[in-house]
């Protein structure tokens, strides 16, 4: 749980086993048009592996990790029909292509959201700077999963204040683009006004803590 104040005073070796590779200009890429599908289904399967080798590297780190041309890979893969004799092969690779696509998927969904907590908090600093430079105390708090939960607490909130914020700004509008699921307000009478960003609407609460 972070808190931020406003006060006064401070606020697999994929090597290819083919025995007849394609052209030196034509390896390596995937080919358009009509010469992608002209390729033999035993090129398509040596294209994949090729696709997969290239620049293949895994590190401790796995933002680090490069993973081969896997949507080249998935495309020449796809080519390869259950009746053909590479098509056992072909599955056996498919499912490797997949792992590394979700590998991918994965590692791009947790740098998002990292970058997105990063966003929140920054936020909050900005908000406390804000009540500060106002000569406002705001005891502004960051929790829920991800610091998607803002909760902002001062003796000066009433509901006339509170309404006039939510109503007449575009408060919750930069809150849901900051990925804010739940907003917090109170004052020092337990008083509580709680939002939704991400509808927009109000639900008021009186004499309720969370």
């Amino acid at each position: 749980m972070e808190k931020v104040y406003a006060r006064n005073d401070e606020l697999t070796d994929n090597r290819s086993l083919s025995s007849k590779p394609l052209p030196a200009q034509n390896a390596g890429k995937i080919l358009a048009g009509e010469d992608f599908f002209r390729m033999t289904p035993a090129e398509h399967l040596d294209e994949a592996r090729r696709a997969l080798a290239d620049g293949y590297t895994l590190d401790a780190n796995p933002v680090k990790s490069t993973w081969g041309r896997v949507r080249d890979a998935r495309k020449h893969l796809e080519e390869i029909r259950p009746t053909c004799p590479q098509y056992k092969a072909a599955r056996k690779l498919l499912r490797e292509t997949l792992v590394r696509e979700r590998l991918i998927d994965n590692i791009c969904l947790n740098i998002t959201n990292q970058i997105m907590i990063r966003q929140r908090e920054m936020l909050a600093r900005e908000l406390a700077q804000y009540y500060k430079g106002r000569g406002l105390y705001v005891d502004i708090e960051l929790s829920g999963p991800d610091k998607t939960f803002m909760k902002l607490a001062s003796p000066v909130f009433r509901e006339t204040t509170v309404d006039r914020i939510i109503d007449e700004t575009n408060f919750l509008t930069y809150l849901k683009e900051a990925g804010f699921s739940k907003v917090v307000m109170s004052d020092d009478d337990e008083n509580v006004w709680t939002y939704n960003p991400g509808k927009l609407r109000r639900r008021d609460e009186t004499d309720e803590r969370d």
